[in-house]
């Protein structure tokens, strides 16, 4: 019988496919065995806005009715939206109010923070917010220390929990042909991603041949892709999970994001942990996961700049790409491996429980 009970509230797959909601999952995997875990589900995302507004209610009510009975942790995401943390500013109102002794955790998935809080109702906001919480888990110690300098007299606990992944297979290295590879980008059909600008990219001389998959977006998105594909080296691909993704991108030449807005994606430690290299700029918390010196990061925030990234791998000797797929892999394997990191999620939750005890 578990004793300390932990209750969760936010968003899983497959109703919501992205990093943010596989870490959750994966976070929760972790504590199961240790605590008793409430999983309360996020809906609110969907729909109009009745819609929306009825599922914060249910789940607003089912927050009341769980914090009548003893809550040991309340845990739930740390949103860079005006109106997601407003949503979870007030879920923490209703549990402080209905269980006055329960700690409070908010998980900070995202490397955006001050660029959010410079808007001045955002700050607002946010030093409301951090009021009411005990804990805050963050990607980095460059977020850490972010948090600890704009919060100098809070007393609230800011711990590093760096990202992880679940993997469906073991994987060597060394096991698989290097020939005949493209380039692969795992992400969804959204705008802010920059998709039609890696689809541009490919098709700029020389062309490179692009994989994708991800989430479709609209329709009139999926259409400029199409029509930015002038030379048909392109291939749109819907969703793909599990060991199907695993192999994608362990055939893959190299990973490329073209986003310019990340704090950690997880498709990154995904792409690394199958030893295929990766290209991307170096925003958010990038550069202290892969390195400063990673040979794939693009520091020059320009589509020339990461065009020229692509150029220089295509061109690499094979032994010399070989060489950089067991760089990456040991990047991985030597920081992120899902043993150290659960190790730390678990002594992270045990803490606030003993704090809540005292």
């Amino acid at each position: 019988m578990f004793e300390s009970k932990i209750v969760f509230f936010g968003e899983f797959p497959p109703k919501v496919c992205h990093g943010i909601s596989l870490s959750n999952e994966r976070i929760l995997n972790v504590l199961c065995p240790f605590f008793h875990v409430v999983k309360l589900e996020d809906r609110s995302s969907f729909g109009g806005f009745f819609s929306k507004l009825f599922s914060f209610f249910y789940s607003s009510i089912r927050l009341i009715f769980l914090s009548f009975f003893k809550i040991d942790i309340y845990y739930t995401n740390f949103p860079m939206s005006s109106l997601g943390l407003w949503k979870v500013y007030v879920s923490v109102l209703i549990v402080g109010f209905f269980s006055p002794r329960v700690k409070i955790i908010s998980h900070l998935h995202r490397g955006d923070l001050l660029d959010f809080i410079k808007v001045d109702k955002n700050r607002k906001l946010f030093d409301r917010f951090v009021s009411r919480i005990d804990f805050i888990l963050v990607l980095s110690e460059s977020s850490e220390s972010d948090i600890n300098e704009l919060l100098p007299f809070n007393n609230v606990v800011v711990r590093v929990v760096r990202n992880t992944i679940k993997l469906e297979s073991e994987y060597n290295v060394r096991d698989v042909d290097f020939l005949n590879r493209r380039f692969y980008c795992l992400c969804n059909y959204i705008s802010s991603k920059r998709i039609h600008s890696m689809v541009s990219i490919a098709n700029y001389y020389p062309n490179f041949s692009v994989d994708f998959n991800g989430v479709f977006s609209s329709n009139d998105y999926m259409e400029k892709l199409k029509k930015l594909d002038v030379n048909n080296v392109c291939n749109f691909g819907g969703v793909v999970s599990g060991q199907d993704k695993e192999t994608k991108l362990r055939c893959a030449k190299a990973l490329v994001l073209p986003s310019l807005n990340e704090g950690m994606p997880l498709v990154i430690l995904e792409s690394l942990a199958q030893g295929t290299p990766v290209i991307c700029f170096n925003i958010g918390y990038i550069s202290e996961y892969l390195g400063e010196n990673y040979p794939g990061l693009v520091k020059e925030l320009t589509d020339e700049a990461f065009r020229e990234k692509m150029d220089w791998l295509n061109q690499l000797p094979e032994d010399d790409y070989k060489n950089l797929r067991d760089l990456s892999y040991s990047v991985f394997w030597e920081n992120y491996s899902p043993d150290k990191v659960n190790e730390n999620i678990l002594s992270v939750f045990q803490d606030c429980i003993d704090q809540s005890s005292i």
